[in-house]
C-alpha cells in the first residue's frame, strides 16, 4: 500500500502542483471579492 501510495503522488506531482496553484488563486480571487463586497 505504501509502495503503491508512493507511486501515485510521483505521478501526481505535476497534477497535484497545478490544482494547489488554481486552488489558491481561487481562494486569494474569493477574498479579494468578499472584502470588496464588505467594502461596499
Amino acid at each position: 500500500m505504501e509502495k503503491l501510495s508512493e507511486d501515485m503522488r510521483e505521478r501526481q506531482k505535476p497534477v497535484a502542483r497545478i490544482i494547489v496553484l488554481v486552488s489558491t488563486a481561487v481562494a486569494g480571487f474569493l477574498i479579494m471579492l468578499v472584502r470588496l463586497m464588505r467594502k461596499s
